[in-house]
């Protein structure tokens, strides 16, 4: 399993207007200027690369940061 820091590494290099570095596992994804649908395909899409899994917009609606999300590879 990738680690957190390779994901959002990933999420970084696939959302577009996403400065890299920028991203941390505390970060509160919904309140950064450029999450919009888009964003939550390509975090879907990310996560299906990094963990070979598939994960719907109704899993991440509880998460709230990055680390959150990273938590669904373990469920």
């Amino acid at each position: 399993m990738k680690s957190i820091h390779e994901f959002i590494e990933e999420l970084e290099m696939s959302i577009e207007n996403c400065e890299p570095g920028s991203l941390r596992p505390e970060t509160v994804f919904r309140e950064l200027p450029w999450w919009d649908s888009l964003a939550v395909l390509v975090t879907l899409a990310a996560f299906d690369s990094c963990f070979n899994r598939q994960i719907s917009a109704a899993d991440l609606a509880p998460c709230r940061t990055l680390a959150d999300v990273y938590a669904l590879a373990a469920r």
